[in-house]
């Protein structure tokens, strides 16, 4: 399993109404009816210690497009995003953090809050970027 598919198994833990809303998150783009995609940032930072383990940094932009046709329903929307960044926080809090084959990590953090990216017709894309550190 990659690193990214390791924190979308563990985005999709994160369903604060029951609705199963993250159950489908793409990986890149959002590939037909999906609403959520994860990016690899072209970022990732690698510290080497002498007994040649490493510690690594990356980080992922989580894309959601979720509606904003009406003021209600950019501000469900909103509510649903910060949800989403406290459920992040307690995350690290607890030391609940993605399980990555062959590494332990360390920390994870919302880097950027959420933000819109992009607005169509009837939604937006809202993102936020999420680091990831670990060690191997």
């Amino acid at each position: 399993m990659t690193v990214s598919g390791a924190v979308i198994n563990w985005l999709k833990t994160f369903d604060p109404q029951g609705s199963g809303a993250m159950k489908r998150i793409d990986t890149d783009l959002m590939h037909g009816n999906v609403d959520y995609a994860l990016v690899k940032e072209p970022v990732r930072n690698v510290k080497k210690s002498v007994t040649g383990d490493q510690t690594i940094t990356e980080h992922y932009t989580l894309q959601a497009r979720l509606p904003t046709i009406t003021n209600t329903d950019s501000v469900e929307s909103s509510e649903f995003m910060e949800a989403l960044e406290q459920w992040v926080e307690e995350c690290e809090d607890r030391k609940e953090y993605p399980d990555i084959p062959n590494a332990t990590v360390t920390a994870i953090a919302i880097t950027t809050p959420f933000y819109v990216g992009s607005t169509e017709q009837d939604n937006s894309i809202y993102q936020m970027t999420i680091s990831i550190v670990y060690e191997k």
